[in-house]
């Protein structure tokens, strides 16, 4: 159902014009702004996924010398990064660039760190 741009009354997607007040509707009439984003699911996991995988290159970059407990936990933050992103990418229709940088950027993660 979508809602008339003349008089805001609920109306089928297919109706030609509005049967309240007469009004043509156009083609593709968006939904009403309160339903719009209702199924779009949450953006956090996505970003969550991306500011994991992005901290992990530079903290990567910066520490030289990583002993088995640095990698430990850079193994633990990069696996929960890889599981929101691909969480995200099956929840919500929002974020799914963020989401696959995420999944890239904490893939390459664990590679690096379990060859290095």
């Amino acid at each position: 159902m979508i809602f008339c741009t003349g008089c805001g009354k609920e109306l089928h997607e297919t109706a030609p014009m509005c049967p309240q007040c007469g009004k043509p509707q156009k083609a593709g009439t968006v939904a009403h702004p309160a339903h719009a984003d209702a199924n779009a699911g949450p953006l956090w996991p996505a970003i969550t996924s991306f500011v994991l995988g992005v901290l992990f290159m530079l903290a990567e970059n910066w520490d030289s010398g990583k002993d088995s407990d640095t990698t430990a936990g850079y193994v633990m933050f990069l696996i929960v990064g890889l599981v929101l992103g691909i969480v995200s990418l099956n929840i919500s229709k929002r974020g799914k660039g963020l989401a696959i940088t995420g999944i890239v950027t904490s893939a390459i993660g664990l590679c690096l760190c379990l060859v290095g």
